[in-house]
């Protein structure tokens, strides 16, 4: 199954899940989507940018050093419209998946499956 097949197939999961995508931390770009509806390449930039934020801000000070130090390969944002989840790859840290769901509900049926997905990567 090609990459942009599992995207599709994880934004399936759940009939509130707007969009996943596959990007690249470091560059902060979105490389592959399925998405319900087009997103500007401005929007899916600033999605990526979101997740290197987050997990900037969970690699220093206190949240690292209430985990022991460990990175951590899970981020999720809340926002008025809709709930992000951020995952970074074990195995390579710069690779990303990004999941935009429309309620928790969404969340819960694609969270499990976005994670088993990542650690595939």
């Amino acid at each position: 199954m090609t990459l942009v097949e599992q995207l599709d197939h994880l934004r399936a999961a759940a009939p509130g899940c707007g969009l996943v995508a596959f990007g690249d931390l470091n560059t902060r770009l979105v490389l592959r989507t399925s998405a319900r509806a087009p997103w500007p390449q401005e929007r899916l930039d600033e999605l990526c940018a979101q997740a290197a934020r987050c997990f900037a801000s969970a690699d220093t000070g206190a949240v690292a050093d209430h985990f022991g130090g460990a990175r951590q390969t899970e981020a999720v944002l809340l926002e008025p419209d809709s709930l992000r989840l951020f995952l970074r790859a074990p195995q390579d840290e710069s690779d990303l998946l990004c999941v935009v769901c429309d309620s928790v509900g969404d969340y819960e049926r694609v969270a499990p499956l976005a994670r088993d997905m990542v650690q595939r990567l």
